[in-house]
């Protein structure tokens, strides 16, 4: 039970040192990933066109991941690879810890377009789903809407266990640019502010997760508690005494 009497006894439990970290030593990567505004064109054309094929019923059974199309589409198909290399390279690069975990890399759970016209924005949301949320800038001219981070760590009061009743929650705002790529872990609530420029604002956006080895040891999956699990019928009274 956590016990808040002194600061030693706090420090002893690690949820409640992250709760308190400030909110910006959480990750957060911009990486330009090179392609110019011909190439950008080219991927707009093959969105179109998987758009354009599902709105018209010429793709009878539409996928749910603008990725289950990327093997009919060479730019896509570019785009995905490129991200989960950068994403995989930059995580186990600079993450310690990443590399001391049993993951084998990067997979794409759901990817989808954003398209935003003028006047529209995004509102706040989160990717429970992922392990990493990540937007690829397809078309952002000059003030289209600033993607927004949202720290909310201040909303919970961890002494007195109860919300802290404080109206203060910080944002952080990072300009659009075409080209490049930012992605953060999934707990990072964000939005868009509106578009203010007189073009569509127009991003792929991507739920990463990570590919664990489940021949690991210490890999965390049913088999961990498979033996546990078997005490429902086999744990007697006396064993507690073995221990």
């Amino acid at each position: 039970m956590y016990n808040s009497k002194t600061e030693e006894d706090r420090k002893q439990y690690h949820w409640y040192q992250n709760a308190q970290n400030t909110f910006w030593k959480s990750p957060i990567w911009e990486v330009d990933l090179g392609y110019d505004e011909a190439w950008n064109e080219a991927l707009l054309e093959e969105i179109y066109d998987i758009g354009r094929n599902i709105t018209l019923g010429i793709d009878a059974s539409p996928s749910n991941s603008i990725w289950d199309y990327a093997h009919k589409y060479p730019h896509l198909q570019e785009i995905k690879d490129k991200i989960i290399e950068v994403v995989t390279m930059t995580i186990t690069k600079e993450i310690p810890e990443i590399r001391m975990l049993n993951i084998k890399g990067c997979e794409h759970f759901m990817g989808w377009i954003n398209v935003r016209e003028p006047g529209e924005s995004l509102e706040v949301h989160g990717h429970t789903e992922s392990a990493i949320a990540a937007t690829y800038y397809v078309k952002a001219k000059e003030g289209c809407g600033d993607i927004v981070l949202f720290d909310t760590a201040g909303a919970i009061d961890f002494e007195r266990n109860q919300l802290s009743g404080s109206p203060y929650v910080r944002a952080r705002r990072f300009k659009p640019v075409e080209g490049r790529l930012i992605f953060f872990p999934n707990y990072i609530l964000h939005g868009v502010d509106p578009n203010m420029s007189d073009d569509l604002r127009i991003s792929l956006t991507t739920d990463i997760r990570k590919v664990v080895d489940p021949n690991a040891s210490n890999t965390v999956i049913l088999k961990t508690w498979a033996g546990r699990m078997s005490k429902i019928k086999e744990w007697k009274p006396e064993d507690v005494s073995k221990n």
